[in-house]
């Protein structure tokens, strides 16, 4: 009854609302049905999931591309200020993904916000608590504020992708997530502070 009466007041509030802008990374050559399964299940999963905990995606879409610099570093073109830059690509670039075979990393790159997933990995809710929605895994890295960090190695990064997964388990299962509305707020107001073009952290 307590749960429900706050899951209640969550959204008789007045939504968060936090922009993500959509890009395909065009030189990947993702296969349509990947793509057909992401739009129709894999984001509208997440969207939901969010919307529940009083968060609304506001979402638009555009064409981007992954590229190498001589150096090997990434390098991504279409992307956006201001934004969760969410960037659908093949796989997750060699220094980022440490032979981890990642579905997505998140970063604050060049002073861009940007979570890349690798496509052909991503996935809806599977398992609680160890195998939960891709996007929605990725996007709490921002309002959760870990954007700001850098990665934790060892035990200590383990405990930060077990606590996103805990907290994505709340979302889905449970329909809680005032923790997560506050903090997407937090997130909303210290990137209104910040200029634009700042900011680069390890992965």
């Amino acid at each position: 009854m307590a749960a429900a009466a706050a899951a209640g007041a969550v959204l008789a509030a007045e939504p968060v609302r936090v922009p993500v802008y959509l890009l395909v990374d065009k030189r990947a050559k993702l296969a349509p049905e990947l793509l057909q399964n992401f739009s129709a299940k894999i984001w509208p999963q997440a969207v939901e999931d969010f919307r529940r905990c009083g968060i609304q995606i506001q979402s638009g879409q555009g064409v981007g591309e992954v590229k190498r610099a001589p150096s090997g570093r990434p390098v991504f073109t279409g992307l956006a200020y201001g934004v969760i830059n969410f960037v659908l690509t093949g796989v997750i670039p060699v220094e980022w993904d440490h032979g981890r075979g990642l579905a997505g990393v998140t970063t604050q790159y060049d002073g861009y916000h940007l979570c890349l997933i690798a496509l052909p990995r991503a996935h809806g809710h599977q398992i609680p608590f160890v195998s939960v929605n891709t996007c929605v895994h990725e996007l709490l890295h921002v309002v959760m504020h870990d954007i700001f960090e850098n990665r934790p190695k060892g035990l200590e990064g383990q405990t930060r992708e077990l606590r996103i997964d805990w907290y994505a388990t709340k979302m889905w299962l449970f329909h809680e997530g005032a923790e997560i509305r506050s903090s997407a707020q937090a997130y909303l107001q210290k990137t209104r502070r910040a200029p634009a073009g700042s900011g680069e952290r390890s992965i």
